[in-house]
């Protein structure tokens, strides 16, 4: 039943008021007229309304707790589009690696990687630079916001480069628009908005749609010289230093992630961004 005409005092814990322990506990009875539903969605590339809400609650963080910065939007979808979404992710996902398409030097979403990953790598790579008295200098880049923030058209635009087309994009076209939602707090429901830019904050599939939003970052940047490391929207890049020309290439590829964000409507969080510098320590 979708938020908009629950009964009064009523807070569902997902848009149609179907919990997880639902599917959970009758999974062998609904797998059947499930696959039949999501079948015939893709075929005609719907998304049922209700599936496009979600319900918003804020998990507090750090600081204080008047401070609505401090908080963390968890959005609650429906079960039913997550599982949809799930096996697509599955099939996208195999597409995508067999075709090489997702950069290597992302590490988050990506199977077998992490934060632990990442920073092995990375320190392997310092360890031998200081190791043969090189510095490296290294950037850290964060974009704020940047699940939110999304241009639906130009994402639409990178599935497309990527080979992803046909029924398929045009049923993640539908996904992603006129969506909606509302904050609960305690047992009250805000009114409704409208989302128009994002990767969709609790859905199955937003983490993919983001990386090959972002994956165009990774191939571009080892052109000025430097190793890129990616989680996420964090980007790490970092290069051996030591003559003018790599203070050159390494600005460049700094302006290079500027102008991309511009292009593709990302913002970098300045307060996030900083510069780290591993110099040779003398014998």
């Amino acid at each position: 039943m979708p938020v908009g005409i629950l009964p009064v005092g009523t807070v569902p814990c997902t848009p149609d008021g179907l919990p997880p322990l639902l599917y959970n506990q009758t999974c062998s009875s609904l797998a059947r007229p499930l696959a039949l539903l999501f079948t015939q969605l893709m075929s005609v590339s719907v998304v049922p309304d209700t599936w496009k809400m979600a319900i918003v609650t804020p998990v507090f963080k750090k600081g204080l707790p008047t401070d609505a910065a401090n908080y963390r939007p968890i959005s609650l979808t429906c079960v039913a589009s997550k599982i949809m979404e799930r096996i697509i992710v599955d099939q996208m996902t195999s597409f995508l690696v067999d075709t090489n398409v997702i950069n290597k030097a992302q590490h988050r979403f990506v199977k077998g990687l992490s934060t632990t990953t990442n920073l092995l790598e990375s320190f392997n790579d310092w360890t031998i630079s200081i190791q043969t008295r090189k510095s490296v200098t290294v950037a850290y880049i964060d974009f704020a916001k940047a699940f939110d923030t999304v241009s639906h058209p130009k994402l639409l635009h990178r599935r497309r480069q990527y080979g992803i087309d046909g029924s398929l994009l045009d049923w993640i076209g539908n996904f992603l628009s006129e969506r909606s939602q509302v904050t609960r707090v305690g047992n009250q429901l805000s009114s409704m908005v409208r989302l128009y830019s994002g990767t969709i904050q609790g859905s199955g599939i937003g983490p993919l749609l983001f990386l090959t939003y972002i994956n165009e970052l990774s191939n571009i940047l080892p052109e000025f010289n430097v190793t890129v490391k990616s989680f996420a929207d964090d980007v790490k890049l970092y290069a051996e230093v030591m003559t003018d020309i790599d203070v050159e290439h390494f600005n460049h590829a700094l302006s290079c992630i500027s102008e991309w964000a511009n292009m593709w409507q990302l913002q970098s969080s300045i307060a996030k961004c900083c510069v780290l510098q591993l110099n040779v320590t003398a014998p």
